[in-house]
């Protein structure tokens, strides 16, 4: 009976040795798992880091925007503008169901008659710009996400060569859009030709704030403190050291030399007009860094409603 007890004991010892290895064993590998996988302070640090820098990045990203193409607009009825800057607009960054084009803006544009060409060169002899090709003012109607827009207000006379006359860089067509989202700015690009308005000459460049008005951002100023650019203003009192209000429309005018006249920018703004010294900055890039208000600040240095940086390309 004494043997028999020993036994069954014996065997029982053996049976939790069988079932006690496997447990541990798994047990072992759980652990060293465990191990492997424990997340320290330091690795925790790390993974927050990662995290704040790929937020960042996506905060940061910019979003390129298309540059629309120009759109010959002669012998259109101002039903057909509003119709087609709508469609620009709701296309845009800007897009809303209640958007109409403001009648201080375009409200002077009147049916049928001619606009004038994006080309800057005149026609033959007669000092007079095109009005049957893309026009100038659809620029700014199909690109409204280029709330300023630089400008040249002058023609070429009979400048030989054609491809020049027609390249986006003398018609002041934009070499790209973009926006960045988290910092409400829009980054303009032009490959820009400088030596068009020399400083001491009797031509200029403007900045051209009608989609600016337009959109509502009708206050303007620009922070020389960020912008690496050195201006030369028409004027003592200007968009680089007050706040000024864009006065920018579109109406029927005799600027183009056409009979019964054109639709066209208006007025002159000698407080947007600068030179280049670009000798100053040959062979540089240059950002100027435009503050965009709705209302009125109550100082340059309050807070923007929008940014707009024009980055210019040495060309």
């Amino acid at each position: 009976y004494l043997i028999f007890i020993a036994c069954m004991i014996a065997a029982l010892i053996y049976s939790f040795k069988i079932v006690e290895f496997p447990f541990f064993n798994n047990y072992t590998e759980a652990s060293n798992m465990e191990e492997a996988t424990m997340v320290t302070p330091q690795d925790k640090e790390e993974e927050i880091e990662q995290q704040q820098k790929t937020e960042q990045n996506q905060q940061t990203s910019k979003e390129p925007r298309n540059v629309n193409p120009l759109s010959p607009l002669s012998g259109k009825t101002k039903s057909q503008i509003y119709r087609l800057r709508k469609k620009w607009v709701s296309n845009s960054i800007f897009a809303s169901a209640s958007y109409q084009p403001s009648e201080e803006v375009f409200g002077g544009i009147v049916d049928g008659k001619p606009w004038i060409d994006a080309n800057p060169c005149t026609v033959g002899d007669t000092k007079r710009q095109g009005t049957d090709s893309y026009s100038e003012e659809s620029r700014f109607i199909n690109n409204p996400e280029m709330l300023v827009a630089i400008e040249y207000p002058f023609s070429f006379s009979n400048y030989k060569d054609v491809n020049w006359c027609h390249d986006r860089k003398t018609q002041m067509v934009p070499y790209s859009i973009k926006y960045i989202a988290s910092k409400k700015e829009i980054i303009v690009t032009y490959n820009y030709l400088p030596f068009m308005a020399p400083v001491g000459s009797s031509y200029f460049y403007i900045f051209n704030g009608l989609n600016a008005r337009d959109l509502g951002y009708k206050y303007a100023y620009i922070d020389t403190e960020k912008s690496s650019y050195k201006f030369h203003f028409s004027d003592s009192t200007n968009i680089g050291n007050s706040v000024i209000e864009f006065q920018n429309y579109i109406h029927l005018g005799s600027s183009c030399k056409v009979e019964d006249g054109c639709n066209n920018g208006s007025p002159r703004q000698t407080f947007l007009e600068f030179q280049d010294d670009f000798k100053e900055y040959k062979y540089q890039n240059r950002d100027i860094y435009i503050k965009l208000w709705k209302n009125r600040p109550a100082s340059p240095n309050s807070p923007a409603d929008m940014v707009e940086r024009i980055v210019l390309k040495w060309s």
